[in-house]
């Protein structure tokens, strides 16, 4: 019985020696290693469109339009439109150049009203389109902004009220930066240790800022630290969210390849939607493995709630609430193609 104390002593100390490591790194960290409930969901297809890369920055258009960056080809149009209810791609946008209308490296599609905005990261240029005349066939573009790059570069941005942007990117040693209304970065927030050589080899990989206005908080999903991060609209973490696969990860990045994250998130006044792989790459262009054929669903908290497992690896995903669906891209081992998955009401 005295031996059986000793060992669940040492357990103890060893818990928590590794949670004081890892909290060195990473805000108000808190750990788990399994979700409570779990659930296998099908891939329904949609779209008979298929691509040997995977179409990006899936976003909801007026919950019957889905908007994506094309990877056919790089002489295609970049922006398609597609209408679920009609199945069917009613417009394309958007040539490879640098004048009005045109995009080098696209980062992210926001919809904020009636505006849509694409960030292109090579031209550090946020460009703006009406969302009524592009469904109506139109597609001149309203406006273009520049992004300020004085403290570095900005990779996903994500509007938090009338005044203020939140991004992510390359802001050494910083992970995030505030902008102004007028996209001049006006602070930077939250230092990378030194003990992470994320900012030099681009490990420190965010999958896109999702916001809640509701609750006025942010998430983040990182790729290669198997976390989900809380923050408020200061830039403050609330809770850094780490697992369920990964209790043990590399933190001081000896590892030439980490194990992937999450890519992408989605989310709604509820709760947070993040894909998750889970997997290590075999090589370093085993890019495949980034994509994860988990949902995991957390609420706002960043309490871990649900898995949910498919077939297939999934490339992006955006909610519907009111279809109480997942819309997604995923890959059959083949092409990457189309398809949605039904939310049970417990998931919504």
């Amino acid at each position: 019985m005295r031996y059986i104390r000793i060992i669940i002593i040492i357990s103890l100390l060893m818990s928590c020696s590794k949670d004081k490591r890892n909290a060195q790194y990473f805000e108000n960290y808190h750990q788990f290693s399994s979700f409570s409930e779990e659930r296998y969901a099908e891939i329904q297809p949609l779209l008979h469109q298929k691509s040997n890369l995977p179409p990006l920055y899936l976003t909801l258009i007026k919950n019957n339009y889905l908007i994506f960056k094309n990877s056919l080809n790089d002489k295609e149009t970049m922006i398609w439109i597609y209408d679920i209810n009609n199945d069917t791609i009613i417009n394309k946008f958007g040539m490879k150049g640098k004048g009005p209308g045109e995009f080098l490296g696209i980062k992210f599609l926001n919809i904020d009203s009636n505006t849509l905005g694409i960030y292109d990261v090579t031209l550090c240029r946020i460009t703006y389109y009406t969302i009524d005349k592009l469904l109506s066939g139109f597609s001149k573009p309203d406006s273009m902004k520049k992004v300020s790059t004085d403290f570095g570069i900005p990779y996903f941005i994500q509007k938090i009220d009338s005044n203020r942007y939140v991004a992510s990117g390359r802001f050494h040693p910083y992970r995030y930066a505030i902008l102004d209304r007028n996209l001049n970065i006006i602070s930077t927030h939250l230092p990378i240790s030194q003990k992470l050589p994320d900012f030099a080899n681009n490990k420190f990989y965010h999958a896109g800022i999702l916001y809640n206005d509701s609750l006025k908080r942010l998430a983040v999903g990182m790729k290669t630290y198997d976390m989900l991060q809380i923050l408020n609209t200061d830039i403050e973490v609330i809770k850094s969210v780490h697992g369920p696969d990964h209790n043990f990860p590399d933190w001081t990045g000896k590892q030439i390849l980490s194990p992937e994250g999450y890519i992408p998130l989605t989310g709604s006044t509820h709760k947070i939607y993040g894909v998750y792989s889970g997997e290590t790459p075999s090589t370093i262009n085993d890019w495949i493995k980034s994509f994860g054929k988990n949902i995991h669903i957390f609420d706002w908290e960043g309490r871990p709630l649900k898995r949910i497992r498919t077939d297939y690896r999934i490339g992006d995903i955006v909610l519907s609430e009111s279809q109480k669906r997942l819309y997604l891209v995923y890959y059959d081992e083949e092409y990457f193609r189309f398809g949605y998955i039904e939310l049970l009401e417990d998931e919504l």
